[in-house]
């Protein structure tokens, strides 16, 4: 027999980062795990009030906002959409959407899981921490009590959760990502026609949304390090956000017009292109429970410099696939890193070796999918 699975993200839109990309990959993966999916989301980030969503998915409720949950008709779309399911997935945390799911799940007696997404890291219940107190107290604290499982990407991600969550029942299951379409040099190769004056140069990647928490602006002051020695020195920064026009400002102001180039946001084959094209992805994050992107990174044969912040940072270092950043001297450390592999060929192609195998026995799609799913069967029975 089919159950159902009720997705529910605060947001669906691409540009948003990681949670719409988890929950399309398992809607992907739900047939084959003898599920249907369906979706509960909003029109937060869309341009376009949400059309395109609906048109990309006609049966999933798309609430014109977070807050259209609590009442009237959108509330009640909730509730019906809930009640349908055999079990419910939560996707992040500190949303009304979220927690107006949880409670008619309890209401409808529906289990439900709950993926925070890396919203109880000790940064991020930092940022607007009194607001976020109250908010637990009075809301949150019977959404995570009320959770068949608390559902974690990575150990580090479970145990930074710890303050917040104290002894709930969770699991921790691996985010999938996904590889190439093509053989990298095919890749390379689109890339060069594209960009011809990036072609010979030495390029790091920065493939993200332009916000402080990754540090956008301590890979492009790296550069600043680098630009004597090392004149071919690029970065390419690969995304959209809000602190685009200040990046674009900190560019212009240091004089690194020939050594940071903004791309905009990628999606599909252009973004696999700029991938093939780096010797290596950085991500300074404050705060990551996973980075599909970094996975991708990897699938792609990529080395990465990460901190520790960075939820995974450990599985990247331990199987030679990159390097963990001193963060006492972020930026000179950036800098050294890319040098490292600017400079030696032999050992930027045995990382990104390293890096590939790690990401296709780690970091799977299909075996997250085949998990989690497997999760769903067991606060059911």
């Amino acid at each position: 027999m089919t159950r159902r699975v009720l997705h529910v993200s605060p947001y669906m839109d691409a540009t948003a980062g990681g949670p719409p990309v988890v929950v399309e990959q398992l809607i992907a993966g739900a047939a084959a795990n003898n599920y249907r999916a369906d979706i509960l989301t909003s029109a937060a980030f869309t341009s376009d009030n949400g059309a395109a969503l609906s048109q990309k998915w006609p049966e999933a409720v798309i609430l014109p906002t977070q807050r259209a949950a609590l009442t009237g008709q959108g509330k009640a779309q909730v509730e019906e959409a809930v009640s349908k399911a055999d079990v419910v997935h939560l996707h992040t945390m500190w949303s009304p959407l979220v927690a107006q799911a949880a409670r008619m799940a309890r209401r409808h007696r529906v289990p439900y899981i709950l993926s925070p997404h890396g919203m109880l890291d000790p940064y991020s219940v930092g940022q607007k921490a009194l607001k976020k107190r109250l908010y637990l107290a009075l809301i949150e604290r019977a959404t995570l009590r009320g959770a068949a499982r608390m559902l974690f990407t990575a150990e580090d991600e479970r145990r930074l959760a710890e303050p917040v969550t104290g002894p709930l029942p969770s699991a921790v299951i691996a985010l999938g990502a996904d590889a190439p379409p093509s053989a990298p040099e095919i890749l390379r190769s689109e890339f060069a026609q594209r960009y011809p004056d990036l072609a010979d140069r030495s390029l790091a990647i920065f493939l993200g949304r332009l916000h402080g928490k990754k540090r956008p602006e301590a890979a492009i002051k790296a550069m600043d390090h680098l630009r004597h020695d090392c004149p071919k020195a690029c970065l390419m920064v690969v995304g959209s956000g809000p602190e685009e026009a200040e990046l674009r400002a900190l560019v212009a102001q240091r004089g690194l017009s020939e050594h940071v180039r903004f791309l905009g946001f990628l999606s599909g084959r252009d973004k696999w292109q700029a991938m093939a094209a780096a010797q290596v992805f950085v991500l300074p994050s404050r705060q990551e429970n996973f980075a599909i992107a970094l996975a991708e990174a990897l699938h792609a044969g990529v080395p990465a410099l990460v901190t520790r912040k960075v939820n995974i940072w450990r599985e990247v270092t331990e199987a030679g696939a990159g390097a963990v950043l001193n963060e006492e001297d972020l930026e000179a450390d950036l800098a050294k890193g890319c040098r490292m592999w600017f400079a030696d060929p032999a050992q930027q192609a045995k990382a990104g070796r390293a890096a590939r195998a790690l990401a296709e026995r780690a970091f799977d799609w299909s075996i997250s999918a085949t998990r989690t799913h497997a999760l769903y069967d067991e606060v059911q029975d």
